[in-house]
């Protein structure tokens, strides 16, 4: 693979290769060390690509010594693949490995919850799951690309029941039609369903990032109204933001 034709497949300012992950070692956390899932999982494709994924692994064996992580997540999602292999990555770690979910984990960032030995949720968190998609913006596509596209998507969301399964216990069938129908999942629900296993109450968790994550969430269906008041809350900081800028740029 030519490392500098990466596949930016979300929208973005992060460079190929680029960590989009946060570390902290355990005198900053006065605990366990952690490391930090806030916002998309990889602006771009881990199709082929072998550098990010052994940059997560050092990471991770890094801060951890084999020892105890907290992984934390509040991720509107991201690249099925590279979720996909910080999953195996996390699984194959030898020591303990807690995913908190502090705000939302959807779609792609479920898959890497569901490595964690221990998945707390907090009270107000929620999980996402729904079918995998391709975007594609100005594109060509005769009907064999297509049929190829379609057959690689029913190919992931398979793997995905598989993986949501083994975890839950819910059956594929049950498993098939929440993702169909895009599903959102409160923390206690996730807990009921086996998807995590203890609710935090309360709490401080905060994410310096947290209009950006909420905005992300947009494109999604079904969304929860605590969400869209959410959303709604960093439009208007955005366009704030904007405000402050062109008023600024006038006296510069």
């Amino acid at each position: 693979m030519n490392h500098n034709q990466s596949i930016r497949c979300f929208e973005g300012s992060a460079k190929p290769h680029e960590a989009f992950w946060t570390i902290r070692n355990a005198a900053e956390t006065g605990g366990e060390p952690e490391i930090e899932l806030y916002g998309a999982i990889s602006e771009y494709s881990w199709l082929d690509d072998d550098v990010t994924p052994k940059m997560f692994k050092s990471a991770l064996y890094k801060v951890g010594n084999g020892g105890p992580v907290t992984l934390r997540i509040d991720s509107p999602g991201g690249d099925v693949i590279a979720a996909s292999v910080i999953r195996s990555i996390i699984t194959d770690y030898p020591g303990d490995v807690t995913v908190r979910i502090d705000g939302v984990a959807a779609s792609a960032a479920v898959i890497v919850a569901m490595a964690g030995k221990t998945v707390k949720i907090m009270d107000s968190a929620y999980m996402m799951i729904h079918d995998p998609a391709y975007m594609v913006f100005m594109a060509y596509l005769d009907i064999e690309t297509l049929q190829r596209l379609t057959d690689t998507l029913k190919s992931i969301k398979t793997g995905i029941v598989d993986t949501y399964a083994s975890r839950t216990g819910l059956s594929d069938e049950k498993l098939a039609r929440m993702m169909k129908e895009t599903t959102w999942i409160s923390a206690r629900e996730a807990v009921e369903m086996g998807f995590a296993t203890e609710v935090i109450e309360g709490g401080q968790a905060q994410n310096k990032d947290r209009a950006v994550v909420v905005n992300a969430l947009k494109s999604y269906g079904n969304l929860p109204q605590e969400l869209i008041a959410n959303i709604e809350t960093a439009d208007t900081f955005d366009r704030e933001a904007q405000d402050l800028r062109d008023e600024i740029q006038l006296y510069i």
